[in-house]
């Protein structure tokens, strides 16, 4: 019988994802990134960056049911090297890559820390937290047990509880998000963060993700995912009316508007899309 190990190193950012933007050296995988602030860039191993122990674990004896989150990650993260390999070689992305980005977006979201930040301020509050089991229990039938379970756990539980059902909800949020690939220009890669999910909101935050949000992710070096719905009324974006699930192609000016507002989204670490020696930036 196989032992499961009590104590686990989690990853708010996904390893699979990361190499994506790293880089191999002496049989590991590392990644430039600079910290907010520092102005240096250093390397680190990704195996050991935004690890942390049992961060995701639910408050179960039940080992499967205690390490759900983490185990649904290590299942979406098997199929990500796929996509990215469709995208090289097929150019667009086939229904089973669609299915994949509208799980492995809204796992990102719910494994980073500005976001579960956030969605534990609302929790915290009773007249936020009502709001936020409403919105996230209006696709699905939920009998009132997240709320029942929230009553009764400790506070230091509660946001991993909420995650489950909020996942769930955001990846029927993101199935009715139209899909686009955008390719840097010749000579350039996306950069990435420890909040890589970028959301343009448009000044409409009534909804934990609105109709009227523009949703950024780079996915690698090469590749940004851009979603929007196609019923929100907020449409002047022109990168709209580009291919849809396939891969476009985008002009040096689109891509450094992109990138800044993307690299403007970290919370601690920026992650570079290529190899830096360890360098001052700025003094």
């Amino acid at each position: 019988m196989k032992k499961h190990p009590e104590i686990q190193r989690q990853h708010r950012l996904s390893q699979v994802y990361l190499k994506k933007f790293g880089f191999e050296q002496d049989g590991e995988w590392i990644v430039s990134v600079m910290k907010l602030g520092s102005g240096k860039t250093k390397n680190v191993k990704i195996s050991e960056f935004t690890a942390e122990e049992n961060i995701f674990d639910l408050p179960f004896k039940d080992f499967e049911l205690r390490r759900h989150f983490e185990n649904l990650s290590s299942k979406l993260e098997t199929d990500y090297p796929r996509l990215i390999n469709n995208l090289n070689n097929q150019k667009q992305l086939t229904p089973k890559d669609k299915d994949l980005l509208n799980h492995f977006v809204p796992n990102m979201l719910c494994r980073t820390s500005h976001f579960r930040f956030f969605i534990d301020l609302l929790i915290e509050d009773m007249e936020t937290r009502k709001k936020l089991l409403n919105e996230i229990t209006i696709f699905q039938e939920d009998n009132g047990q997240t709320e029942f379970l929230l009553d009764i756990l400790k506070p230091e539980t509660h946001l991993n509880i909420v995650v489950g059902t909020l996942m769930n909800h955001l990846v029927y949020v993101f199935a009715h998000f139209k899909k686009i690939i955008l390719k840097s220009p010749k000579g350039y890669g996306w950069l990435t963060s420890d909040n890589p999910v970028y959301m343009d909101f448009q000044n409409k935050g009534e909804w934990i993700i609105p109709i009227e949000a523009e949703v950024y992710f780079p996915l690698s070096k090469e590749y940004c995912l851009f979603l929007f719905n196609e019923q929100s009324e907020l449409n002047s974006n022109t990168l709209r009316n580009l291919k849809k699930d396939k891969v476009n192609q985008i002009d040096f000016s689109t891509f450094d508007k992109l990138a800044n507002k993307i690299a403007r989204n970290l919370d601690e670490y920026l992650i570079f899309s290529e190899k830096y020696e360890p360098t001052t930036i700025r003094k």
